[in-house]
């Protein structure tokens, strides 16, 4: 058998072989996203207590490759895919201490050499055939799949656009449409009362023709009001943004229609967001 590289910490598990199990580390990567975005500002790792966050902590800049601010997933497993440490085939036999070809968890919890940590915290991705040890061919497997996984999903994060904006940035949660009703006021009520005196004034004669007169402005001064209502009422838009540091704000302006949509990513200008093009 060949030696391999060992990925120190927790790797990704492909499905495509039958690896089960996440990196241990991932569940509290992804709580302490806060906006979703996919990466680790360094503004989140400071809101979260992990302490399998830690090593992010004390090397984001050498784990933020392309130095956008945030520390992504694929990031942070080619970080790990290069911290190596070889396990030896004499290693792995010294291990097994019933010579089986194998390491059950009973034999790894009696070693004490910290390179044997990842295969504990993996064993069960490690451990394919499910026979209660993890062999040196599926630990070679685990290795191997992990390095590809890791080096795929970098390439691909490199191929997109660099975020460079944070932290003025961050990603619609909801957009909401709403009125803002007018209020007419009393210039608009005396106007619209004139106007229907007036009328009023046309009907009739004697007692039926003041009557006309008083209705018709009484009509006319509510009808002015309603009008002056609408005329003054605005068409509003709420937008709510989530930044990059976790924290939430509502940005209300009038509009017919928001410049933005719901899970885009946007930038604050002039008060106002917009789509945020990387640029």
């Amino acid at each position: 058998m060949k030696n391999t590289v060992l990925i120190l910490g927790s790797l990704l598990c492909l499905p495509s072989i039958g690896l089960a199990a996440d990196p241990v580390w991932l569940a509290d990567f992804k709580k302490a996203d806060l906006n979703d975005s996919g990466g680790l500002s360094s503004v989140e790792l400071s809101k979260t207590k992990s302490s399998k966050l830690q090593p992010i902590k004390a090397n984001f800049s050498a784990i933020d490759a392309d130095q956008d601010g945030q520390v992504t997933r694929s990031e942070y497993e080619s970080y790990l895919a290069k911290q190596q440490a070889k396990i030896s085939t004499t290693q792995f036999n010294r291990a097994d201490l019933n010579d089986s070809g194998g390491l059950s968890r009973v034999e790894l919890d009696k070693t004490t050499d910290k390179v044997f940590d990842p295969v504990r915290q993996n064993f069960d991705s490690i451990d394919t055939d499910k026979d209660g040890q993890a062999s040196y061919a599926e630990y070679e497997t685990f290795v191997g799949a992990s390095k590809a996984a890791a080096a795929t999903a970098s390439s691909s994060k490199l191929s997109s656009p660099k975020d460079q904006c944070q932290p003025n940035c961050g990603v619609v949660l909801a957009v909401d449409r709403y009125k803002v009703q007018g209020e007419g006021s009393a210039l608009g009520a005396i106007a619209g009362g004139v106007a229907g005196g007036l009328l009023g004034n046309q009907v009739g004669g004697g007692t039926g023709k003041t009557i006309a007169t008083v209705g018709g402005a009484a009509g006319g001064a509510y009808a002015g009001h309603k009008i002056e209502e609408r005329m003054k009422t605005k068409k509003m838009v709420k937008v709510k943004v989530k930044f990059d540091n976790g924290e939430q704000k509502d940005f209300d302006f009038e509009a017919d229609k928001s410049p933005v949509a719901k899970g885009e990513r946007v930038l604050i200008e002039d008060g106002k967001p917009v789509k945020y093009t990387g640029q």
